[in-house]
């Protein structure tokens, strides 16, 4: 074998800083060849055992969004006993009618619009991959995989709220539940309201150590909505419904920041409320400063579910507070009376059992990762359609059904086809008997266009010519 070595280290620094996107460039374009061929001989094959009331009308190329690009494939079209337009090759590779992207390429356009925004999500997507979609079209995907499933979402609700009739579920039995709420405001678009509330619930039967100081809840549950506090908690509740037996729960704790709407939550899972110690620390470092002492005092009545003793605590330190500092402890106390009825700490009635559980509080930082992450970042404005939507599909990942979704329920196949298992053996394997340095045999585009003199290309030319022994 002969190789032309680089004339200077210069070429060659140049020669090794093309050679990965250069390779992998020419690999993808032998894979789309291959690709290409299989889909048309599946067409084929369907053509040859169709069904009789299939009519081919004719056939057409079209440009198949894949992981590899777009890839050019010739298939046929027909019509059926009905007069009705049926693509077989579509149906099975489950792509829509007027959107013919693999389901693959849609996952991974999904699953980066639910971590970036959407022209990032494109811009990435074409950098670390072959995939080169507009960031309308990945906005589209997202409304297309929610659309359809919002709308069971709301037919179910509707007939849970009107009958009360509890779905079949999983029927889980637990001793304990925790629930916790709250909600994110963001700025909106096109709307007759310049801003919206989401609330988001999660639900957990306790926690797991994984490392020193951090835990984790486990089996999680999460639900969020930009509707009203009836349609939230029902949500809710009926998401519950389908796992566990909520009849046999003997203790839900609802935990939240002390708003109305999440209070009013704990009699739709029949619980009892827990204030949030993230929330009531925080006032009361707001309210005492630098006092400790006086904050501990206070806090120690807190846990003890002692609220006239908070309260009498508070009442004396508002006498010696001065100016600013006196109007916020005020608040606190206002704070303070307002959740009285889930001030104590709910593990305290527990004995000993209650020594190896946490506080609530685990919300926050749920709050962060799933909704403010994406959704409130600087400038961003959303319509209440446009959260619904990516709201759902963010779920979807969460939950791991996004994959069975778009397969099964997005893309259901509708024309029945079959092909004869030695016919698709045949086909697979005169694929797999393909040498697989035949693209570099067969010579490289890139080779004889434009930067052909260029040395790292006389050096890349060199490498194809190489005999393999």
């Amino acid at each position: 074998m002969n190789i032309s070595l680089p004339e200077s280290m210069a070429e060659l620094k140049e020669f090794l800083r093309h050679l990965d996107q250069v390779l992998l460039s020419e690999a993808i374009e032998y894979m789309k060849k291959r690709y290409k061929a299989v889909l048309e001989d599946v067409d084929k094959a369907i053509a040859e055992h169709r069904s009789p009331n299939l009519k081919i009308e004719h056939r057409r190329g079209v440009w198949y969004q894949t992981c590899l690009g777009p890839v050019r494939v010739e298939r046929r079209q027909y019509r059926d006993g009905k007069g009705q337009r049926r693509c077989p090759l579509d149906d099975v590779m489950g792509m829509d009618r007027h959107c013919h992207t693999t389901i693959k390429v849609e996952e991974l356009a999904l699953e980066m619009a639910s971590f970036m925004p959407y022209r990032r999500s494109a811009e990435v997507l074409q950098k670390a991959s072959a995939i080169d979609l507009p960031h309308q079209t990945i906005w589209r995907m997202v409304g297309k995989a929610a659309d359809p499933y919002l709308a069971k979402e709301k037919q179910e609700l509707k007939w849970f709220m009107e009958t009360g009739e509890i779905p079949q579920g999983e029927g889980k039995e637990v001793s304990r539940l925790l629930v916790e709420a709250d909600g994110v405001i963001l700025s909106l678009q096109r709307e007759k309201e310049r801003r919206a509330e989401v609330k988001l619930g999660i639900a957990y039967e306790g926690w797991e150590k994984v490392g020193k100081d951090r835990h984790r809840t486990v089996n999680k549950t999460s639900f969020a909505t930009v509707a009203g506090r009836d349609n939230f908690w029902s949500g809710l509740t009926l998401k519950l419904h389908k796992i566990y037996d909520l009849a046999r729960v003997k203790d839900t704790i609802v935990g939240g920041d002390g708003a109305r709407w999440i209070k009013e939550g704990a009699r739709y899972v029949n619980g009892r409320f827990q204030l949030d110690r993230y929330h009531l620390n925080k006032e009361l470092c707001f309210a005492f400063g630098r006092d400790s002492q006086a904050k501990g005092m206070v806090w120690q009545a807190c846990e003890r579910g002692e609220v006239e003793i908070s309260l009498a605590i508070m009442a004396d330190a508002m006498k010696k507070a001065k100016g600013e500092q006196s109007l916020r402890m005020a608040r606190a106390y206002r704070y303070i009376q307002e959740n009285g009825s889930g001030l104590g700490d709910y593990r305290m009635s527990l004995g000993e059992e209650g020594k190896t559980l946490r506080h609530t509080g685990a919300i926050e930082g749920n709050i962060d990762k799933l909704i403010v992450r994406r959704m409130k970042n600087q400038g961003m404005s959303w319509t209440l359609k446009g959260i619904s939507r990516l709201l759902c599909v963010r779920f979807l990942i969460l939950e791991k059904k996004l994959t069975e979704w778009v397969e099964k329920e997005k893309h259901p196949q509708t024309t029945k086809i079959v092909i004869p298992r030695r016919k698709l053996r045949r086909i697979v394997t005169r694929l797999s008997m393909q040498e697989p340095d035949a693209w570099i045999k067969a010579g490289i585009p890139a080779l004889y266009g434009p930067h052909a003199s260029r040395p790292w290309v006389r050096m890349l030319k060199s490498l194809s010519e190489i005999s393999t022994l």
